[in-house]
């Protein structure tokens, strides 16, 4: 599978308590147009499962290619990230977080979930859209982060 070059997402969701929690993500795709709607695949272990699973939405920030550096936090367990990355939410009309600054934000209510092995796959009909005018995608290829507006450059 390292040989499918991926965008990255953060996939965004509320806590119990209602504050925002996030998780690095390449198992996403659209599923169908009209109506909008996309899937995601959430392990069962991951503190994302069960935010989305208890709220019935979800939100998926495609990162830009500057923003490695929210990839490889966001891939951590958040008991394992440190400080040092700065990022900042705002809030959709659905109380979904959006992650500032990502090149495209979709807003997900759950309209299906199927349950295999130790994920389950849930679809997202999208409510809501936010793009930001930004350069490259980040992209995960070969196990390493892959950043395809410098390959023009070298």
């Amino acid at each position: 599978m390292s040989l499918f070059a991926t965008g990255v997402t953060v996939v965004t969701s509320v806590d119990d308590e209602g504050n925002p929690h996030s998780m690095t993500a390449n198992s996403f795709t659209s599923v169908c147009l009209d109506p909008p709607t996309v899937l995601i695949c959430v392990a069962h272990g991951t503190h994302t499962y069960g935010y989305v699973e208890h709220s019935g939405k979800f939100g998926i920030n495609i990162l830009g290619e500057d923003q490695e550096d929210l990839g490889i936090y966001f891939a951590k367990r958040p008991e394992d990230r440190q400080e040092g990355t700065e990022y900042n939410y705002t809030i959709s009309d659905d109380e979904i977080p959006v992650l500032d600054n990502s090149m495209v934000f979709f807003g997900c209510q759950v309209v299906g979930s199927h349950v295999y092995g130790d994920h389950t796959v849930y679809m997202g009909e999208v409510k809501e859209v936010r793009r930001n005018e930004a350069g490259a995608p980040l992209m995960f290829y070969q196990s390493r982060w892959y950043h395809p507006g410098a390959a023009g450059r070298e």
